[in-house]
């Protein structure tokens, strides 16, 4: 991603496409074809009851427009830390990560 998504608060109507926030932690995420905003369009707390993260990150592309790419997104506090490109392609080889 680029420096605008660097540290910055969580906007509201992000906060409502995450499903498992207000927790802290990994969101696996969409984000908008719009390079220059970085928002985030939706996503689920990774290992939300149980769930894989390649099995999330496998179910979120069909619920966007085409164009957007999956990150993902660590939250602390009502702020997103960092957004990191999320490899689909390599999924299954990517460790589970901590909810």
């Amino acid at each position: 991603m680029n420096k605008t998504n660097a540290m910055r608060r969580l906007k509201d109507y992000e906060e409502v496409g995450l499903i498992g926030y207000p927790c802290d932690g990994e969101y696996i995420a969409v984000v908008g074809n719009n390079k220059r905003q970085g928002w985030l369009l939706g996503g689920e707390l990774c290992g939300l009851n149980g769930a894989a993260v390649a099995e999330q990150a496998a179910a979120l592309p069909r619920y966007y427009p085409q164009g957007c790419c999956l990150v993902l997104a660590t939250i602390r506090d009502d702020w997103v830390i960092t957004i990191r490109d999320y490899d689909v392609a390599q999924a299954n080889d990517q460790p589970e990560l901590p909810s």
